[in-house]
Order: structure tokens, then C-alpha cells, then sequence
């Protein structure tokens, strides 16, 4: 089974199907470039080590997922699923975020939220990815301990690779602003989530993923 591929079932077993297979949503760097270019400006300052591309067409909802070869290179040469460190782990941050944009994407899409381009739908995709991007990380690091279990040393090193790099230095205000607050929202939130049991924290997150984004900074300003 591909890397895309498992990490896809995990997303569809936690959240719920999407009903597609993300590997023939990839896209070469040729497509990419052509619709980096219709994105805009504003969007030309995004990292371009991954990016998911979203667009309706008469009223369904298209998806292209592209990564970078430096990303594909790192993770072929330091594959994930036989460990994680400082040389694989920023490529397989990458790698997750951007199939989780698609994967939930999808969701909100067949759930009848069309508002692709809104601010807020945007934000959910972006802090929906902060948060599952950190426990799926959490799930690799702890397979390879012997008593399959974290450390407290694994998680400040999860949250400082994924909360700690400075992710808003964007020229844009916007993009600066909406980072600065799905990182710090984030941040917040799986120190929750690590309180929390297994099960509770299934169930915990699957209830936080229901909520609009509103509610879902509510939640969060709540725990």
C-alpha cells in the first residue's frame, strides 16, 4: 500500500469516506504552475514544497494535489514508515497537510459547504490540518518506540516541528494573519487533545471537525 494511500484510510476511518482515491489526484509540476498562475497573486506567496489546488466546475468540486520532487525525494530516500526524524519529518509535514486540505475539502464539499473561496472555509482546512498533521505524527513516532508509547520529549518535538516554525511570513496581511491564528489555534488545541484518552480523543475530534469555524474558535477558547 502507498504512503498516500494508508494515510487517506486513516483520515476516511476517523472522519468519514470521501468516496475518491487521492492518488489520481495528483498532479505534475506542470499542471501546478498553470494553476498557481490562476490562483493569484496572493496565493503565488503560499510554500510551493506542496500545494492543493480547489475549483468548482458546473457545481462539482475539483481537486489537484501536487508536491514538490524534493518532498517525493525526501520521503523515498527517509520513508516514514520505518521512522521519523529531523531528515524526513518536514517532507512528511508536507505530505499530510496537503491530503488532509483534499480529504476534508471533500467532506465539507459533499456536506453542502460550496464557499471554497471563503476566508473561513480556508481557515478550516488550514487549522483541520495543524491538528491532524500532529496526531498522525504522533501515531508514526510512537509505532517505533518499544513501549508504543510517546515520550514526553516526542512531543515537544512534534509541536515544535509543527507549531514552533515560523509558518506567517507572508507579505500579504491576510495570509500572515490567517496562519498566525490556525497555528496558535492549533497550538492550543492538541495540548487538549493530549490530555485526553484514546477514545475521548477519537470522539473529541470527530465532534471538533462538525463545527464551523466559529465554533470551532469557540471550542477551543473553551478547553
Amino acid at each position: 500500500m502507498t504512503l498516500l494511500r494508508e494515510i487517506q484510510i486513516l483520515l476516511e476511518r476517523t472522519y468519514g469516506e470521501t468516496g475518491v482515491n487521492f492518488e489520481e489526484f495528483l498532479l505534475g509540476p506542470e499542471r501546478a504552475e498553470v494553476l498557481a498562475e490562476w490562483a493569484g497573486r496572493m496565493a503565488s506567496q503560499i510554500s510551493d514544497l506542496g500545494r492543493t489546488f480547489l475549483r468548482t466546475v458546473e457545481g462539482d468540486l475539483r481537486i489537484g494535489i501536487y508536491y514538490d520532487p524534493r518532498v517525493i525525494a525526501a520521503l523515498e530516500h527517509h520513508n516514514p514508515q520505518y521512522g521519523l526524524n529531523d531528515d524526513n519529518v518536514l517532507a512528511f509535514m508536507v505530505f499530510l497537510e496537503e491530503l488532509d486540505h483534499a480529504v476534508h475539502a471533500a467532506l465539507k464539499f459533499r456536506e453542502g459547504q460550496r464557499e471554497i473561496y471563503s476566508e473561513p472555509f480556508v481557515r478550516d482546512l488550514e487549522l483541520q490540518a495543524k491538528v491532524d498533521t500532529y496526531l498522525i505524527l504522533q501515531m508514526y513516532v510512537a509505532f517505533f518506540n518499544k513501549p508504543k508509547k510517546l515520550t514526553s520529549h516526542d512531543r515537544r518535538w512534534l509541536r515544535d516541528c509543527v507549531f514552533e516554525a515560523d509558518n506567517s511570513a507572508f507579505d500579504e496581511p491576510l495570509l500572515r494573519e490567517r496562519y498566525r491564528e490556525t497555528n496558535r489555534l492549533g497550538h492550543r488545541y492538541v495540548r487538549h487533545l493530549d490530555k485526553l484518552s484514546a477514545s475521548r480523543r477519537t470522539a473529541e475530534i470527530r465532534r471538533f471537525r462538525q463545527l464551523p469555524y466559529s465554533q470551532k474558535c469557540d471550542r477551543i477558547a473553551a478547553v
